[in-house]
């Protein structure tokens, strides 16, 4: 009997989730991006990645994000400077740690702003990170925006370093993630 019981509690906590209609959402590649901004006492300069792997797992109608996950090779940022990128995929250990990814743990939506709580895992190191945007909604096209602040050095990465003088060890990153 008690067999049968657990059972059947399984089996309509299976039912529920299937009955939700949640479905993954892929990113669509050509429109989104991640964006790194970093600074010299000399200069400032972006690198970009246009080839994020991303899905959401949302409802049928698109009206509720339960999940959000993100990844993306260090190696595709582009900063317009190849020996710059080379040197950064050197300074994160960019073939030990190839992937910048996050994951949400929640996310919630209010009118045309979101707030997703999740983990960024960088250079191996996992932090909790809140993120805050922007969510513009054109039938079951979603498109999120935002931006954030870390430091290297709380993912322990040295900042690089040009004639002997390191960067800023914060620096900012930007998102735009389309889903369709």
């Amino acid at each position: 009997m008690r067999k049968t019981g657990v059972l059947l509690i399984a089996m309509i906590l299976v039912v529920n989730v299937f009955a939700q209609n949640r479905v993954k959402v892929s990113c669509i590649k050509e429109e989104s991006s991640i964006t790194y901004s970093m600074r010299h006492p000399l200069h400032a300069w972006t690198g970009e990645s246009k080839e994020i792997n991303s899905i959401i797992l949302t409802d049928e109608a698109r009206s509720v994000i339960y999940q959000v996950a993100v990844s993306a090779k260090i190696s595709t940022f582009d900063s317009k400077n190849a020996n710059r990128d080379s040197h950064m995929i050197e300074v994160t250990e960019g073939l030990k740690f190839p992937n910048v990814t996050y994951v949400s743990t929640s996310v919630t939506i209010e009118g045309n702003e979101f707030v997703s709580m999740g983990t960024l895992t960088f250079h191996g190191v996992s932090q909790p990170v809140a993120l805050k945007g922007k969510l513009n909604k054109e039938g079951t096209k979603l498109t999120f925006t935002g931006d954030f602040n870390l430091k290297l050095t709380q993912f322990q990465v040295d900042p690089p370093s040009l004639m002997g003088i390191n960067t800023d060890d914060d620096f900012k990153l930007e998102f735009k993630a389309v889903y369709q």
